[in-house]
């Protein structure tokens, strides 16, 4: 009876709760009961997060009985549904969790694969060294149905065994960071964690796929793939659906950046057509016909994308894509269209996001920009860059740490109004430095989160912006060898191709007007086009022989 009628006083007092707790050191069922009563007090107190920052504290305190920190790290996994931004972002400063639930533990692997990008990201410009080799690069990334894959042919295809449920095998040495690297293992341990049939099974393939690729493990990364695609779909199961076409675009680009472009193309087509990502499948699919020299279909791929259904997906490679094709068809002028095009809508864009970056050296600075809210963004960010800013400004990660930073700082603040009884205990004395670092550490993961994402939208522009300086170089020498030799060069020969339709199409002209039926079957037709044959791209099977003579160059 005694310990009923403490427990219901501290029910009362958070700080007497804390108080009873730490100097009874408890075990078992008592210890959480008595983890459940400071929690509901400080919940009772309207401060439910520093409670999630109390839990953190106690689950790693040496100085506590194995059952209180047993109870604070069940308490605090629980609260993750509720919390979801403090509590995964203290589990993943935890050296030891414990065993989390599958879908937390799913949720704080996405965690540490993030940070393990931002130690160390893709190097800026690797997806391309030359012109003939850019497309898809491998990335760290619906529909009612979708086929089924023919799981043995596509492993086979793929150069894997059939999908099975098994841990992935470890990732070769990588030159990477060491914390980088700690956080891939971190990554792709928790994955492992998830038992084969869990509902989430899924969730973790695709986080051990993506953490293989960081890690530099490709041949994970395809098993892990191929075992996502393989995961029955329910119908009507939006969610398992988009997983599934997520893990056909990562072959798709396993099997491009491998050289096997026909592999590359099937795997882009089981993309649903309704799905989020057949746009983006559709667009890649384009660098695969492209280097089979399907220029024309390559070229009706580009033309859906463009269509007004569309207007507000970011499509700018589409452009140099464009006035590579032309190029290598002899269509000069329409090649310079294209990269006129490309500069007139990019250029600024570039440069405002650029300027953007400038204006925030440090995370901190990001976070400030973040906390001023639309006003501050019209006020810091240039007009061309400020949609983009804009859009990734509101990605759900990013204001979910800064609403949680900001409820944060006003439970710390309401310490201040409370009775001086409570101001002085034990229990504020520990944990108002926690909430407050808490609160900075919300605040930098906000702010690292805007400046990786704006600032890998402005190296993808700079990269594009420098091919598309490099291939109006390229026609500038091909117009000038061609006008030195008119008339005798075969080079300046051209011939007409039918257009390529299959034998179960028909072909109708278009009009400028768009059917949704239609988008992703238009065919371009490119009429005059070069006599010489294009020499073959070179692919990673492949590599490109070393050129005669390069366009532009002068003669001897």
């Amino acid at each position: 009876m005694t310990v009923v009628v403490a427990l219901l006083i501290a029910a009362a007092d958070p700080a007497a709760a804390y108080k009873d707790l730490d100097r009874s050191k408890p075990a078992g069922d008592e210890a959480r009961t008595r983890i459940s009563t400071v929690v509901q007090s400080l919940n009772e107190f309207a401060m439910p997060r520093s409670a999630s920052v109390l839990l953190a504290a106690l689950a790693a305190d040496p100085d506590q009985s194995e059952g209180v920190r047993a109870a604070a790290r069940a308490q605090l996994a629980a609260r993750a549904g509720e919390d979801p931004s403090l509590v995964q972002l203290l589990l993943s400063d935890m050296a030891d969790p414990g065993k989390l639930p599958p879908a937390l533990a799913v949720a704080v692997a996405r965690g540490h694969l993030e940070r393990a990008l931002q130690i160390a990201p893709p190097e800026e410009g690797a997806a391309f060294e030359t012109l003939s080799q850019q497309g898809p690069s491998v990335q760290a990334a619906s529909t009612e149905s979708v086929p089924r894959p023919l799981d043995k042919e596509l492993a086979s295809a793929m150069g894997q065994p059939a999908p099975e449920p098994a841990p992935a095998p470890a990732p070769e040495p990588q030159r990477m960071p060491a914390a980088a690297q700690r956080e891939l293992d971190a990554a792709r341990a928790l994955a492992a964690s998830v038992p084969a049939g869990d509902a989430v099974e899924g969730d973790a393939r695709e986080v051990a796929g993506l953490a293989a690729l960081a890690a530099g493990d490709a041949a994970s990364a395809t098993k892990e793939f191929l075992a996502v695609a393989d995961l029955p779909v329910r119908r009507g199961d939006a969610v398992a659906a988009q997983r599934r076409n997520q893990a056909y675009m990562q072959l798709a680009r396993l099997a491009y950046q491998n050289g096997d472009d026909a592999l590359a193309a099937k795997l882009y087509e089981r993309v649903g057509r309704g799905a989020p990502e057949w746009l983006d499948a559709l667009f890649e699919s384009s660098w695969a016909q492209f280097r089979r020299g399907e220029d024309e279909k390559a070229l009706g791929n580009l033309l859906t994308l463009h269509a007004p259904f569309f207007q507000d997906r970011f499509f700018p490679e589409s452009l140099v894509l464009k006035a590579l094709v032309m190029y290598e068809n002899c269509r000069y002028p329409d090649a310079r269209a294209a990269l006129a095009e490309f500069q007139q809508r990019y250029q600024a864009m570039h440069d405002g996001l650029a300027q953007t970056l400038a204006g925030l050296p440090t995370p901190q600075a990001a976070s400030d920009l973040l906390m001023r809210g639309p006003v501050g963004l019209q006020q810091v960010v240039p007009p061309a860059a400020r949609e983009q800013v804009a859009q990734i400004e509101q990605d759900g990660d990013i204001r979910g740490a800064l609403l949680a930073a900001v409820q944060l700082a006003q439970e710390i603040d309401s310490i201040d109004r409370r009775p001086e009884t409570f101001r002085g205990s034990g229990l504020i004395v520990r944990l108002a430095p926690l909430a407050r670092q808490a609160r900075v550490r919300l605040l930098m993961v906000a702010g690292r989160r805007l400046i990786a994402r704006v600032d890998a939208e402005r190296a993808m522009l700079r990269e594009l912006l420098a091919q598309s300086l490099r291939l109006s170089y390229e026609i500038a020498g091909r117009e000038k060898e061609l006008a030195a030799e008119r008339g005798t060069a075969p080079n300046a020969q051209t011939r007409k191709d039918p257009p390529q339709v299959s034998d179960d199409e028909e072909l109708w002209p278009f009009q400028g007007e768009y059917w949704r039926d239609e988008l992703g079957s238009y065919r371009y037709q490119l009429g005059q086009r070069c006599k010489r044959p294009r020499s073959p791209l070179p692919t990673a099977s492949q590599p490109a022989p070393a050129p005669e003579k390069v366009a532009g160059t002068p003669k001897d």
